[in-house]
């Protein structure tokens, strides 16, 4: 039985009701030309036939609420195709917004604890003649670069390929699970007793003079931010058991331009969109704090040689700047906020920047599990992540990915996330909320553009 770590036991501790912790995706395919009338029922019948499932999907918790203590540890099962897969079709008259609706029901629900914790939908009756998938994952199983990389195995970047098999089937390239690292048996646990505890005093000193440097420097430098530097907003409020997801598209090449023109990386300006976005919306209900919104970064730091299972990320706060009424000040702070959390992790080993996370997001655990969280000051206001994508077109069976929308999860007090995933020349964002705390969240879709034709303004571009 492989045991899980502790930040990946942590989605399991804290999760609830009305906080589920898995994460997912919705693909939008469009068929092949030469696709007939039965291709989704084929395609679907394939699906629940091929009864051979890799890890992690054939893995479930040993003891679903965990040990005293809190220790939790993967067993492999007997997986139910039936209860996993499930095969669904859109009311009339099938737009996108029929789409993202049902995915939000579906994402708002708890993964079954007793099974492993995935489910696969294949969705048909789209407009256009095209069909959808969605996956859900939970967070202890895979951080979102793994599962990109799970979703990149699945399908191929060549239309003429048939016959893939799922996502939950053998890989093709024979990875299997990841195993307890070093020597096993009761000669060798002393030795990596001793081993740990060297590592994590080491770690803990690097890390203590980390958050040290930072707190003190967050006092007279805007763009350095420390815990609770974040403002009190409709964003930071408890939770409902409703979410409502909502997605749309845009081109790199308009995102690469102004970070070119402006001296800003591809992150720098997708975090300055957001900000703009952010800043709009919260205007619209007259609801924009005084002070800038502080944003929670994901920043992976998963070699190309790891396994993919568990998670491989640590969580940096970033100024968003929101206060600002001037795009290119916005982005200035934030490009700025950003450089200042590079130099602090620069030279951190794994081990850090694992511990740095944990320090960053301890009050936010803490809140989680005492229920402080929404009722007292955020942490932070929200989480907004970017996962590298594929570049390439891919292809399912012939038919075309058009759209690669990631899904998040929402943490007690934090009403918002929002995730982004570059595929094929375009940035494809996934907007996660609570549907009772944000009215009109769809909202941000639309000043997510105007964010953006800002900075393109502002760079000089089409004037």
């Amino acid at each position: 039985m492989a045991r899980l770590s502790i930040p990946d036991a942590g989605w399991l501790v804290i999760e609830g009701r009305e906080r589920p912790m898995h994460v997912g995706g919705l693909q939008l395919f469009r068929p092949p030309d030469d696709a007939g009338p039965d291709f989704l029922p084929t395609l679907a019948a394939r699906l629940r036939e091929d009864h051979e499932v890799r890890p992690p999907f054939n893995q479930r918790l040993a003891r679903p609420y965990g040990l005293a203590g809190g220790v939790f540890r993967w067993v492999e099962d007997e997986v139910d195709l039936d209860y996993h897969f499930r095969h669904l079709a859109l009311p009339e008259p099938g737009r996108l917004r029929e789409l993202f609706a049902i995915v939000s029901r579906l994402h708002a629900s708890l993964l079954d604890r007793h099974r492993p914790l995935w489910e696969c939908y294949l969705i048909e009756g789209i407009e256009d003649g095209r069909f959808a998938a969605y996956t859900k994952i939970h967070h202890s199983m895979l951080d979102g670069v793994a599962a990109m990389r799970q979703l990149v195995r699945a399908f191929s970047d060549d239309p003429a390929e048939r016959d893939l098999p799922p996502p939950w089937a053998a890989s093709r390239d024979g990875r299997g699970s990841p195993s307890d690292d070093g020597p096993t048996g009761a000669m060798a646990l002393p030795g990596r007793l001793l081993r740990l505890a060297a590592g994590e005093m080491t770690s803990g000193l690097s890390v203590a003079r980390t958050v040290t440097t930072q707190l003190l420097r967050s006092r007279v430098d805007e763009a350095t931010v420390a815990p609770f530097q974040a403002p009190n907003s409709m964003l930071n409020v408890r939770l409902s058991g409703a979410r409502r997801f909502v997605a749309q598209s845009y081109e790199l090449d308009r995102i690469r331009a102004v970070g070119r023109l402006l001296g800003a990386t591809v992150n720098d300006v997708i975090l300055a969109m957001c900000s703009g976005a952010l800043r709009d919306y919260l205007l619209d209900h007259d609801a924009l704090p005084d002070k800038p919104l502080i944003a929670l970064v994901p920043v992976s730091f998963r070699a190309p040689e790891d396994s993919d299972a568990g998670n491989s990320i640590s969580l940096v706060p970033a100024n968003l700047a929101t206060h600002l009424e001037d795009p290119l000040a916005r982005l200035d702070l934030i490009r700025s906020s950003m450089n200042a959390v590079k130099d602090r992790l620069r030279d951190m080993s794994p081990r850090d920047l694992v511990n740095y996370g944990l320090v960053m997001t301890a009050p936010l655990i803490l809140g989680q599990l005492s229920g402080a969280s929404g009722r007292f000051r955020p942490t932070y206001n929200l989480v907004i992540s970017n996962v590298p994508g594929p570049e390439r077109s891919l292809y399912w069976n012939g038919a075309r990915m058009e759209g690669l929308y990631p899904l998040s999860l929402l943490n007690e007090g934090y009403a918002l996330n929002i995730t982004m995933t570059s595929y094929a020349g375009s940035m494809d964002v996934g907007i996660t909320a609570d549907r009772k705390a944000l009215p009109s969240v769809q909202r941000l879709i639309d000043h997510l553009e105007d964010a953006l034709a800002d900075l393109e303004h502002a760079a000089g571009i089409g004037s």
